[in-house]
């Protein structure tokens, strides 16, 4: 054999030799796991031709040893069943969130002695909570949440002394507060979630001296019942607490206001707490940023000058309350507060501020109250406001025409049912961004703004504005609609909407919705063919005013209306062909008009069946009415040719006018005598007076 031939085979041996060495105990390991999985694209670097080291989400210590690994959020699909952990003797962090991983988690899991770090959550493991967690010495990180893991057997789970984050939930535990928990010696637990499961009962009031060390507490949404232990005052550190969503009443403890250090505080959605907020609580939280009661029955005044001195808060929900008393001007300069919510209480008096500083609000909510006074001229500062609902209330006034200029990012407008007058300002149609408009029961009269073609987001239809998810948001339990992270909050939006003649409360894709409500108000003039050109609108409302003339010949091009009212107007004329073309039509109203002509067929009209949609309308004929229409040998007859029905109207609607005229003129001249004696006496001296100078002339004649 040739030198040259032996020396290559050599260097190839070497390579051989070099390649396999670098695949260590562990990296065999994840190779037989990986052949298990489905989906791992992601794993392509883990093979013989690569070192172990430099493999995909894995970390290696200096002596080649595997020490952590990292495949969250790549939707791998298997089990754990074949991953060998007795391999992994230096590994500290294993972190497999977000996957699509089923079965149980292994009890040999506890062999991983130097692990500090776990995170299996949002996967799809059942089966019961390993107990053998409890074996790892040196854990101080765990997150199980958003599976579906059952309770562990308490008696075997050792005291997790060295856990400082501790995370359950969202999965199917039950019964009372885990006793695991409480029966910790050591104890270190800084972060513990809870919420999400099926625990009941009442909160243990040995919590927070079992624990002392907690800064973030949730324990929402689940069904804990009863009071709230006034030791959770003893919590100094507690950062976050939320108690939302579970069946606790009572007050709030008094001893709350020793928690200063409190950044998010949140127990809305109990239902059943009431009493005064201890107004105390607002002197000693001075670094508060979440405060959200909602949905309680809490009474008294919250909203006061030291309540002002919340810097730092940026949301804020009360809704749902029985709280009162006026607001303080102080109110709408906190320096950082974006979301407010005030709806559903009994908060009167005007709204007013002291000054006139801009505010970062952007979305506010006081519907619901008993307000009153104009327009609160204040909003004209809060030029970064999305979301304005003032409905409900007894705001008077017009609707002032700077609401176009100042608040050019609005997307929802909602002043219904408040005593608004006067016409629709025109500079309305400047707000661009506008998707969802509800004036209905207000006093509002003159004509709608042709200049309402003009709202872009309402024309344009996007991808995003999706059917499905607007009908998912009608929530009645839904998540919580807020969510903290870091030092942001965000909210995506709650509102309550009547929407196919019910009303609903939208949550999470309020922004998706797009409509018009102008009903009930005494709108008059004919509807603005450009009106209809709203491609994306999902419901138009104009009800209940005094509109006239015909409805336009392409209302067809409302391609996403899903709810059409038209209802009591003075609407004459036809119903255009064109409306079989709306597809996505749930509910119609042209009842109590002036309509003639046969009502169009096709498409969606013929689910709409019910005749009450078309009654009172004299000149309608055709299903689904029991009116038939008169045709003759043409079809097409009583659509081209003129209709006797209109020429009937008319004249109907004069012999009514004369009519009216005469009762209201006799009435005018009569009842003026009936009712007011001096020109009762007036006129038959005018009587007595003619009488005698005719009998007069005939006696000389």
């Amino acid at each position: 054999m040739a030198p040259q031939y032996k020396l290559s085979c050599l260097t190839a041996l070497h390579m051989l030799l070099c390649i396999a060495s670098a695949i260590s105990p562990e990296g065999e390991a994840l190779l037989r796991w990986k052949s298990t999985l489905l989906n791992s694209t992601y794993l392509s670097s883990w093979s013989h031709a690569e070192s172990t080291c430099n493999w995909f989400g894995v970390t290696c210590g200096h002596a080649g040893h595997v020490t952590a690994l990292d495949l969250s959020w790549l939707s791998l699909n298997g089990t754990l069943d074949a991953l060998y952990f007795p391999a992994f003797r230096n590994i500290t962090t294993l972190d497999l969130c977000g996957n699509n991983l089923v079965g149980t988690i292994p009890e040999n899991i506890s062999l991983l002695l130097t692990l500090t770090y776990l995170d299996l959550s949002n996967n799809y493991f059942v089966g019961v909570t390993p107990h053998q967690l409890g074996k790892l010495p040196w854990i101080h990180y765990i997150d199980l949440g958003n599976n579906y893991l059952t309770n562990p057997d308490p008696a075997k789970f050792l005291p997790l002394s060295t856990v400082q984050t501790l995370h359950l939930n969202d999965n199917n535990l039950n019964g009372t507060f885990p006793q695991f928990i409480l029966n910790r010696t050591n104890v270190r637990l800084e972060d513990l979630d809870l919420s999400g499961n099926f625990f009941s009962g009442s909160i243990p009031e040995t919590l927070p001296d079992m624990v002392p060390n907690l800064l973030f507490l949730d324990m929402s949404s689940n069904m804990f019942s009863g009071l709230i232990p006034s030791e959770f005052g003893n919590l100094t550190s507690l950062e976050s607490l939320h108690l939302s969503w579970n069946m606790l009443s009572g007050g709030l403890p008094p001893s709350f206001s020793m928690m200063g250090q409190i950044l998010n505080f949140d127990v809305g959605n109990n239902h059943l707490l009431s009493g005064n907020i201890p107004l105390e609580l607002f002197s000693n939280w001075t670094e508060l940023g979440f405060f959200s009661i909602a949905n309680n029955s809490f009474t008294g005044s919250v909203i006061n000058k030291d309540f002002c001195k919340q810097r730092h808060l940026q949301f804020l929900d009360l809704s749902n309350n029985l709280l009162s008393g006026m607001l303080p001007g102080c109110l709408w300069n906190l320096p950082n507060l974006t979301y407010m919510d005030l709806s559903s209480n009994a908060f009167v008096g005007e709204v007013t501020t002291l000054t006139n500083d801009a505010s970062p609000l952007e979305s506010v909510h006081l519907s619901n109250n008993s307000f009153s006074g104009y327009f609160p001229s204040l909003i004209k500062n809060l030029e970064s406001l999305v979301i304005l609902d003032l409905g409900d209330n007894m705001f008077s006034g017009t609707i002032p025409s700077w609401i176009g200029a100042s608040l050019s990012m609005l997307r929802i407008l909602r002043l219904r049912s408040n005593m608004f007058h006067g016409s629709i300002p025109w500079e309305v149609s400047q707000l661009s961004h506008l998707q969802l408009l509800d004036l209905a029961e207000n006093n509002l009269t003159g004509s709608i703004p042709v200049s309402f073609a003009n709202f872009t987001c309402m024309i344009e239809t996007t991808p995003e504005m999706d059917v499905s998810a607007i009908l998912a948001s009608f929530e009645t339990f839904g998540d919580m609609p807020y969510m903290y992270t870091g030092t942001h909050y965000s909210y995506d939006g709650q509102m309550d909407i009547i929407w196919k003649g019910r009303d609903y409360t939208f949550h999470k894709t309020i922004t998706l919705m797009t409509g018009i409500d102008l009903s009930s108000n005494f709108l008059s003039g004919e509807i603005p063919a450009q009106l209809v050109n709203h491609q994306a609108l999902r419901f138009l409302n104009l009800s209940r005013n005094n509109l006239s003339g015909g409805i336009p010949k392409n209302i067809g091009s409302l391609k996403n209306v899903e709810s059409l009212d038209l209802s009591w107007n003075k609407l004459s004329g036809r119903i255009p062909p064109s409306i079989s073309d709306l597809l996505c039509l749930s509910l119609l109203n042209m009842s109590n008009n002036l309509l003639s002509g046969e009502i169009p067929t096709g498409n969606q009209l013929q689910t709409l069946n019910d005749p009450s949609i078309y009654s009172n309308n004299l000149g309608l004929c055709g299903l689904p009415l029991s009116t038939p229409c008169k045709h003759d040998s043409s079809s097409a007859t009583v659509l081209d040719q003129p209709n006797e029905h209109d020429h009937e109207l008319e004249t109907l609607w004069l012999y009514y006018s004369v009519i009216a005229g005469t009762v209201f003129g006799f009435w005018i001249w009569f009842g003026t005598l009936f009712f007011w004696n001096i020109w009762r006496i007036t006129f038959f001296n005018c009587i007595d007076a003619m009488q005698q100078t005719v009998m007069q002339k005939m006696v000389s004649t």
